[in-house]
């Protein structure tokens, strides 16, 4: 081996082990950007202090405008509005779920998450962010709260 192929020998090594654990830390369900991650802890707060509404524009960070379920079962959502599908960001398996909330160039950031942590069976379509508010659905688990859409009050 020459001393140059010697040298660049960690630089492959540390790649590898870098994109290894992208893909791991995204197939464990872990965030996948910091607005995700927000909106999640900001779940998790709402979760455990029992709240019986969600306020979506409150929980999810930046400038978009409209928020769609977006699971795993339910395959690619097209939506008419930015002539475009959107690829599901919550998993194929009962009691996970996703949601995208759209700017309005049709970007989007997706939060998914299950029953387990952080908890919630949320909207079935999409909602405008000004009626972005989910309404504590009565009888539904603890461990699992279920929201249906409300109105702002």
């Amino acid at each position: 081996m020459t001393a140059r192929k010697a040298r660049r020998h960690p630089i492959f090594i540390g790649s590898l082990a870098i994109v290894g654990l992208a893909l791991a830390w995204h197939r464990l369900g872990y965030p996948d950007s910091f607005d995700e991650a927000r909106f999640l802890h900001r779940l998790s707060v709402a979760k455990a202090d029992d709240a019986r509404t969600l306020d979506l524009a409150a929980l999810m960070p930046g400038d978009w405008e409209m928020v769609c379920e977006s699971h795993g079962y339910d395959g690619p959502r097209y939506i008419e509005r930015y002539g475009r599908s959107y690829e599901p960001v919550g998993a194929a398996q009962d009691s996970a779920w996703g949601l995208i909330f759209i700017a309005a160039d049709g970007s989007f950031t997706g939060a998914a998450g299950s029953c387990r942590v952080p908890g919630l069976l949320p909207l079935g379509g999409c909602l405008e962010r000004a009626q972005a508010v989910l309404v504590r659905a009565e009888g539904g688990r603890t461990d699992c709260p279920a929201f249906v859409a409300g109105k702002r009050g």
